[in-house]
This record gives C-alpha cells, sequence and structure tokens, in this order.
C-alpha cells in the first residue's frame, strides 16, 4: 500500500498543515512546493465547500474551535446588573458568569474509493461524484449528532397539535399560543429566544395552519420553503430552520444561541491519498472531529406535541 503525506485543516486558522505523525497535530504549514500534499488538501477543500451549505444545524450552536481533541472550556454565559442604584453608591462589581464544558472529541469519517476498473470505464467525472456524496454524509452526521442533544430539553406540552381542524377552514390550536409561552419562560430566564427549530412533519402542520396564515398575510411572519422567520411584537425576531435530523419530529423547539444553550467543539478535519496496488484502488480518507453539547437547560424549551 502506496502511503501519502497526511494533511489536516486546522478549525482555529483555517490553514493547511502536513502532518508527519497521526498522534500529534503539529506540522509545518502545506506550500505548492507539497506536490504529494496538493491533491488530498484539494480534495478536502472541495468536501467541506460542498458540505458548508448543508451544515445546517450548526447555526444554532455556539463553535469552539479548536486544534486538540481534549480541553475544558469556560462558555460566558450571563451578566447581572442592579437595578435601581441610588446616587453616590457604589454598584456592586458583577461578574459575568461561566459554565466549564468538558469536550472529548469524537470522530466522523468518510472513505472516498476508486477502484482501477472504475476509472477506466467512466465516461464522466467520477470523482467529482464521491466527494459529493463524502461531503453530504460528513454533514448529514454533523446534523444527526447535533439534533440527538437536543431532545434533553426542559419539556413544554403543546396546547394541542398545530395541523387539528374540526371546523375548516379554521385550525383548532394556534401554535404561536405555544411559541409565546416558550418565548416567555426563556425571557424571562434572561435568555431571549432567536431560534424555533423543527422537523419537517411540524413544519407542514405549522405552515398549514390558519393562524399561521393570519401571520403571513399581515407581513408578520415570512415564510419559504425551507424555513423563514416571524416577528412579534415585543420580542426579537425568531428565525425558522427545518431540518429532517431533527428527533422527535413531534417537537418544536425554541432556543438562544447566544446563551448559548447548544455549543459545539469543532476539531481539525484530516484528509490522507494512498493506493492499495493489491485491491487496485486508489482511495482518500477524511476525518472530522466534533462534539456538540447542550449546556444551558434555560435557554431552550421543547414545545411537545406540535403534531401527532
Amino acid at each position: 500500500m502506496m502511503e501519502h503525506p497526511r494533511i489536516w485543516r486546522s478549525s482555529a486558522s483555517g490553514r493547511f498543515y502536513k502532518q508527519p505523525e497521526p498522534q500529534v497535530y503539529e506540522a509545518q504549514l502545506i506550500t505548492p512546493d507539497d506536490i504529494s500534499s496538493i491533491e488530498a488538501v484539494t480534495i478536502l477543500e472541495e468536501v467541506l465547500g460542498l458540505a458548508r451549505p448543508q451544515y445546517k444545524l450548526r447555526q444554532i450552536c455556539r463553535l469552539i474551535r479548536m486544534d486538540s481533541l481534549t480541553a475544558n472550556v469556560d462558555i460566558a454565559t450571563s451578566l447581572t446588573g442592579q437595578e435601581k442604584v441610588p446616587p453616590l453608591v457604589e454598584a456592586e462589581l458583577a461578574a459575568e458568569a461561566y459554565t466549564r464544558v468538558s469536550f472529548d472529541l469524537w470522530k466522523n469519517v468518510t472513505h472516498v474509493a476508486l477502484s482501477d476498473e472504475a476509472i477506466k470505464k467512466a465516461a464522466h467525472d467520477i470523482m467529482s461524484l464521491h466527494v459529493s456524496d463524502a461531503a453530504r454524509e460528513l454533514a448529514r452526521m454533523e446534523n444527526k449528532q447535533i439534533a440527538e442533544e437536543m431532545p434533553d430539553a426542559t419539556d413544554q406540552a403543546a396546547g394541542g397539535t398545530w395541523d387539528a381542524m374540526t371546523t375548516p377552514p379554521t385550525s383548532d390550536n394556534n401554535p404561536f399560543d405555544d411559541i409565546l409561552t416558550a418565548l416567555d419562560t426563556l425571557d424571562g430566564n434572561g435568555y431571549p429566544a432567536n431560534w424555533a427549530v423543527m422537523a419537517p412533519k411540524v413544519w407542514k402542520a405549522f405552515i398549514t395552519n390558519s393562524y399561521v396564515k393570519d401571520l403571513v398575510d399581515a407581513g408578520i411572519a415570512r415564510l419559504g420553503a425551507m424555513g423563514g422567520d416571524f416577528s412579534i411584537p415585543g420580542y426579537p425576531s425568531v428565525k425558522v430552520l427545518v431540518d429532517h435530523a431533527v428527533t422527535p419530529n413531534t417537537s418544536c423547539y425554541i432556543l438562544s444561541d447566544e446563551a448559548p444553550a447548544l455549543v459545539m467543539g469543532e476539531g481539525p478535519t484530516e484528509a490522507a491519498r494512498y493506493r492499495d496496488e493489491k485491491a487496485g484502488y486508489y482511495a482518500y480518507i477524511i476525518r472530522q472531529w466534533l462534539e456538540p453539547k447542550l449546556v444551558l437547560g434555560d435557554a431552550i424549551r421543547q414545545i411537545t406535541g406540535a403534531h401527532s
């Protein structure tokens, strides 16, 4: 098996390095003279570039970029002021509150292999197809792993399913009653929410609800095929994110990414190219280290039973 230099991309600096040993992330920058590494760099850049638009759920996380695989990180969560300070009275010092989060990153791996036969018989660029598949798979794994953290949020039962309709065209339940309850709770905790996250099934119930249609007609909500946002007087604009990875697919999550409710440790991404002469194929292996966590329960609520 022919080995080639392993290269990795720093999540902290965004630069590419040639890695002499797999155990240590210390290496020299890739230069144009490193011909043997350029191909792996190109593939990694292309994979990450194609994956980036599909990393939907990382929008709701605070990213903690790190080049080590384990770390303890203090994340600022709140600052409490002092009300009604009298004249000539020194205000008490208020320290930022921090939550210590321990990261032990795991790796997601995609393995792109091209057999000699496939290369010789192909009438099109099969490498591009493999790269697209690798990018899609990296994004799928990340979205799924972020979504798996969300059901740990505190539950808030919906007043009723959002698609229930006994006397058409009027819906039985108003989603904004449930959403306002969650917004009030989080605002009372000091974390104004700015995201509503749901699975496609809940999204369908939401956009077909007659009360939501009224807000769209009034220009208060702007909804498109993939989500949108809505504004309620007295509350910040709330962005809607829809993703198949969200579980359970009967809930809607209301959260703040500024608090933050969720964080994600984003480690290095590594790529290596090799040739297996005995089996007769070229391959690229791409490893991405990450770990999402729900760290602030007061900044997220799960509206359960939004859909049956």
